[in-house]
């Protein structure tokens, strides 16, 4: 009997703390966030959130240390008519090597329509990867990053390249927590 009301608590516990966790406004949703991710941690050293279906160690090591190196990374949009312009640069050796290989395999990536789905990606590059017979790139290798030309001749692409450069700009100046404001942004909009 003891058991079963211990249980009958717990799902009634998790029942309405679920309810109160919906129910919440943004500003309430993100002092529950932070509060659980003071409580647990975010695993700032494994970074489980850029794990993808089939993405290489490389990659993900590639990734981690562009995250945790954001502010040693510069970056220069050009949104021109049919596309963008690119530049991405560090003057950290190893930074300038996580960019390179990381804009060379996904360009790769994009050119081969094979999308490696990381949990933390944003939505508008599940949607670029579905349009990637639509887009033209051009890599210049400089001495300190990589300059990135991308055009299409579809309006919606050129929209979406955009779109995602920004998104880009917005992880090179903020980090991770770009990543958590645009997943908190989404959930008050679904």
């Amino acid at each position: 009997m003891i058991k079963k009301f211990i249980h009958f608590f717990f799902i009634s516990f998790l029942l309405l703390s679920s309810s109160n966790l919906l129910a919440a406004s943004n500003d309430e949703y993100k002092k529950n966030h932070e509060k659980m991710m003071k409580k647990h941690g975010h695993d700032e050293v494994n970074m489980p959130g850029l794990q993808g279906k089939d993405t290489t160690d490389i990659e993900v090591s590639d990734l981690k240390n562009i995250f945790q190196n954001h502010k040693e990374i510069k970056r220069t949009v050009t949104n021109i008519p049919n596309g963008i312009k690119t530049e991405t640069y560090s003057e950290d050796e190893n930074v300038r090597q996580s960019i390179v290989n990381h804009v060379s395999m996904m360009i790769t990536r994009i050119q081969e329509g094979k999308n490696p789905e990381v949990i933390i990606q944003s939505p508008t590059l599940d949607v670029l990867f579905r349009y990637h017979d639509k887009i033209e790139t051009e890599i210049e290798l400089t001495d300190t990053g990589i300059i990135v030309l991308q055009t299409s001749e579809d309006p919606k692409v050129v929209e979406l390249l955009q779109k995602h450069a920004a998104e880009i700009n917005d992880m090179v100046e903020k980090g991770m927590r770009a990543v958590h404001e645009r997943m908190m942004s989404s959930k008050k909009t679904n």
